[in-house]
């Protein structure tokens, strides 16, 4: 079955669901297309500090209940940051056949280990480590040559009536946020039930 994965990687939603979608792509001979969109152009790649309120410590709560349902770790940077570049990089390791490895290294880079990943020179670090060439990414961004993929990404969320990420289409069937490992493997037997009957 074919799998379109909408994300962004600033969202701890989409770093779950990423993981869990992986975890059953085997179990299900999955082909998965993963979509970057930027849910929040509005932040600036400096990063901006969050301020500390209760709703935001209930909802970092809230994440790592999630989190450890799958024994994964996961701890909310204290910033927001933009995407943008980072998706750009994403469309870039697509390209040159590494884009898992940047993908998760994106997510565990600012999930687990705090880093900023609207700065450059952390996209081209975990570029680097994910085994693309760091000149050739970095020479990518300078040109911004995936600024257009990103856009077509964007469009194609739009029309597909993508209101968020994470949003999971299996097939033309639309899951939208984050679901339990469970609910995704029901939610998968019934969308191939679905597109055979």
């Amino acid at each position: 079955m074919n799998v379109t994965v909408y994300y962004d990687y600033i969202c701890p939603f989409c770093y779950l669901g990423t993981k869990r979608i992986l975890a059953l792509s085997s179990e299900f001979n999955l082909t998965i297309d993963w979509k970057g969109i930027e849910i929040h152009p509005e932040f600036p790649p400096q990063g901006k500090k969050r301020t500390r309120t209760p709703k935001s410590k209930s909802f970092a709560e809230t994440i790592r209940e999630m989190a450890q349902e799958d024994s994964m770790e996961i701890k909310l940077p204290g910033f927001a940051t933009n995407s943008r570049q980072s998706l750009e990089a994403s469309e870039f390791a697509k390209v040159k056949g590494r884009f898992l490895e940047f993908h998760i290294g994106t997510y565990e880079a600012y999930f687990l280990e705090g880093r900023n990943i609207g700065d450059i020179e952390i996209i081209l670090d975990i570029g680097e480590k994910a085994g693309l060439d760091k000149s050739d990414l970095s020479d990518c961004l300078d040109k911004r040559t995936m600024f257009d993929q990103i856009v077509a990404n964007k469009k194609e969320a739009e029309d597909n009536l993508v209101l968020g990420v994470p949003t999971f289409m299996f097939g033309k069937f639309p899951v939208h946020g984050n679901q339990s490992t469970q609910t995704m493997r029901h939610l998968i037997k019934r969308a191939l039930q679905i597109s055979q009957d």
